[in-house]
């Protein structure tokens, strides 16, 4: 078939009269036209199919996309060959990072039924985090714009609550290590609207639990309480029902192209407890998340983000927390606050590929503004002292390289190493991760 013979013959906007799906083994033909957003009876132009061939690709779900069409009476026959990729997976993982050392298996599936619904098992023993999480999401119910999910996140982990910075050159020191048990389970329901717009409510529960409090190496119960003449160490905060509801709303432009995304993403969440249906804990917190993503030089790619949060009486599990993967160079969650600013650009390249994986280098730049405004009150959350700290020392920024490691015929990355260069603090740290990476 020669393609640009029959495109040539097409006028510049034609009709959808049918549409053919070939080359998916596993996808039904259904979801492929779902994923492409095309039906009988759209209009239909080249700018159309390279959308159609965007979509695709950017559903994860294809190791190759063609379109391509030809002329029938009353518009056009377009052809989709959509090959599919190897869906699932289960893998050990390996975590090394700055105070969380451990591993787990899990196994995802990212086409399930071949309806593109998702399907995550994962469960980690590791020295900070070690818990389950359970998720599945149907992105179309009976083919509507209608999306829902479902969620659990069992987790017991060791917090490691830091001084609060001094000073802008400064590596606040640990002072209380507490195992906090988190037991969570959600419920979302969402709506596409229009071209990328979407709005979601998710409703979710959990019990808040503290099964060890103890003072970290070197500090004292004054460093913690400010009291010197304290003679018992509180937990962070207290235990109970955390039960909230959250409104996201949402447009999400990005495509994302056998790994390398262009694109926007604006994201508007709140969140509100419920102590009306029986949470122990009244609070709120909005945020603001915004994502762009380029590409260059073909196979270059600059992805910036940038976020804002600010809550009000925020308890203990639900503070903003800056370090570790989301800071490189510092170490995980090592500043907590109400009020947290984020930005992030991160520039990679191809290094080379090889039978399918594909090398990729990167470097970051990563910073945070992090603080307290307005405090729980102290039968909820058991500060350190001043945590309510101004000017420059709650501003921290890292910079760095790292690598990641792709296999066009899955779904998901499996290898991440970053080194990053905390400024403030002088010192660096490494971030491993083999598996399940995302």
């Amino acid at each position: 078939m020669v393609v640009c013979t029959l495109v040539a013959s097409v006028a510049a906007a034609d009709t959808v009269v049918d549409i053919e799906v070939d080359g998916n083994s596993k996808t039904t033909d259904e979801t492929v036209i779902l994923i492409a957003r095309l039906d009988p009876g759209d209009e239909w132009n080249p700018d159309v199919a390279d959308r159609v061939r965007t979509e695709l690709v950017s559903s994860g779900l294809f190791k190759q996309v063609e379109v391509w069409w030809d002329p029938v009476p009353g518009g056009v026959r377009v052809h989709i060959t959509a090959k599919d990729k190897h869906s699932w997976v289960i893998a050990p993982t390996f975590y090394n990072q700055p105070t969380n050392k451990g591993g787990g298996i899990g196994f995802g599936e990212n086409n399930l039924f071949g309806e593109n619904e998702k399907l995550l098992l994962y469960a980690q023993v590791a020295t900070g985090d070690s818990f389950f999480v359970a998720a599945y999401v149907d992105p179309s119910i009976a083919g509507t714009r209608l999306r829902w999910q479902y969620d659990a996140f069992l987790k017991t982990g060791r917090v490691i609550e830091y001084a609060s910075p001094a000073a802008y050159l400064d590596d606040p020191r640990p002072l209380r290590v507490s195992r906090l048990n988190y037991l969570n389970q959600g419920l979302r329901l969402g709506l596409s609207l229009w071209k990328g717009l979407s709005l979601d409510g998710r409703l979710r529960g959990a019990w808040v639990s503290y099964s060890r409090v103890e003072l970290a190496e070197g500090a004292t119960l004054a460093d913690v309480t400010g009291d010197p003449m304290a003679t018992e160490l509180p937990a962070p905060g207290k235990e109970g029902w955390d039960v909230s509801t959250e409104v996201l709303l949402g447009l999400d432009t990005r495509a994302n192209w056998y790994g390398l995304s262009s694109g926007d993403r604006i994201q508007v969440s709140y969140e509100r407890a419920l102590p009306g249906l029986g949470s122990d804990f009244d609070y709120s917190h909005l945020e603001v998340r915004l994502e762009h993503a380029s590409r260059y030089l073909l196979r270059h790619n600059l992805v910036v983000k940038a976020a804002f949060g600010l809550g009000h009486q925020l308890p203990f599990q639900q503070e903003f927390l800056v370090g570790g993967t989301a800071m490189r160079g510092w170490k995980n969650a090592q500043f907590h606050g109400d009020l947290r600013a984020t930005f992030n650009a991160e520039y990679s390249i191809p290094l080379f590929t090889i039978s399918g994986l594909a090398f990729r280098a990167l470097t970051f730049w990563d910073s945070a503004y992090t603080t307290f405004v307005d405090r729980a009150d102290p039968s909820v959350r058991n500060y350190l002292p001043d945590p309510d700290v101004r000017g420059t020392a709650p501003f921290k920024n890292s910079v760095g390289v790292g690598t990641r490691l792709f296999m066009r015929q899955i779904v998901l990355p499996l290898l991440g190493l970053d080194f990053g260069y905390g400024l403030e603090r002088r010192d660096f740290e490494v971030y491993l991760a083999i598996g399940l990476t995302d």
